[in-house]
């Protein structure tokens, strides 16, 4: 009688075992946002690729002023708390239907959206929004590429169209989006002025920037004029400030809102901002693939300011929404277990 009731509850053990398994293996850990505003960290569903996505077993996730901005839009928003973060760095796991190019094990970085983020072990990515991770880089600094590659290509290359030759001012150009900016018109030929702050001068001279101008010390419409393109990751303020300084038939390209197209026509000059839908163009898997293929040149990298845990968004966010940091923050993913 013993040796079948030993035998029963070893098989009950065993059979509470794998679903203990099963269940664990259907879940992963990840930074939500709550409907207060707060982040936290909770484990949730792990998700599976679709038709034309990956899911990615992400390593590290970049830090972006969107992140907190479209947490403010959603605070008291109704529906399932949503996982932030645009930007990932990691490795392929799964592989929807229909996906070919790619491969489980390749090193990737994408560009995702919430409420299926990147603040989590693992994210979903559409193939037309991803490219593999540049060589030397580590998954920290690959991290900090996406948001601030696409941005800084999509508005030097589609729509201001610079060329060798051309003289650009990048205001805020230390941050992620302008250090990425100061990279890729140096690599295009351009003549680089940028703004930023005395502690940042060898910085960002050291990423190919002709010029600086110590935004605290002098106001720039007096050290510039004429120019050929202007980038503005700074504030409206500013974007107001460099209409004046943009030659007639220049461009002002601005990322933290429209420039006013009365004053900009009046100047007879371009506005415009880098908005995907808006103007097209190539898809982030393109541009990214081209900011990858710099950064495997030796011509392009994201300066990782600090790395903090997953369960540190909260902190992450403080630092970036304060507007100091030098090239990127990143959120190190913990491995599932």
């Amino acid at each position: 009688m013993l040796q079948p009731v030993m035998r029963a509850l070893a098989a009950l053990a065993l059979a509470a075992l794998l679903v203990t398994a099963a269940a664990a293996a259907g879940t992963m850990q990840a930074l939500v946002l709550n409907t207060d505003g707060t982040l936290a960290l909770r484990a949730v569903a792990r998700p599976e690729p679709g038709a034309g996505e990956v899911r990615i077993r992400v390593r590290a996730a970049g830090v972006n002023p969107v992140d907190w901005k479209l947490a403010e839009r959603l605070r008291g928003g109704s529906g399932p708390p949503a996982i932030m973060g645009f930007d990932a760095a990691g490795i392929i796991d799964a592989l929807g239907s229909g996906v070919t190019g790619w491969k489980v094990g390749d090193e990737v970085i994408a560009a995702v959206r919430p409420p299926a983020g990147s603040y989590a072990q693992y994210t979903i990515a559409r193939i037309d929004s991803i490219a593999l991770k540049p060589k030397k880089a580590s998954f920290e600094e690959a991290a900090g590429i996406p948001v601030a590659g696409e941005t800084a290509w999509r508005s030097l290359v589609d729509v201001a169209h610079l060329s060798a030759g051309q003289r650009i001012l990048i205001h805020g150009g230390a941050g992620g989006v302008g250090s990425a900016a100061v990279q890729i018109a140096h690599a295009r030929g351009a003549h680089v002025i940028a703004t930023g702050s005395a502690n940042n001068v060898q910085f960002l001279r050291g990423l190919g920037a002709d010029e600086v101008i110590d935004y605290h010390a002098v106001r720039f419409e007096q050290q510039v004029k004429d120019l050929d393109v202007v980038l503005n990751t700074a504030d409206a303020d500013t974007t107001r400030r460099s209409i004046g300084i943009v030659k007639p038939g220049g461009i002002l390209v601005s990322i933290v809102g429209p420039p006013p197209a009365q004053a900009c026509a009046a100047a007879k000059i371009r506005c415009a901002e880098p908005n995907t839908y808006r103007n097209g163009g190539a898809s982030y898997a393109q541009i990214l693939k081209e900011v990858v293929a710099l950064a495997d040149a030796g011509r392009f990298r994201m300066n990782v300011d600090e790395v903090l845990q997953l369960s540190q968004g909260a902190q992450a966010w403080q630092v970036n929404a304060r507007g100091h940091t030098r090239g990127k923050l990143i959120l190190e993913i913990p491995a599932s277990e």
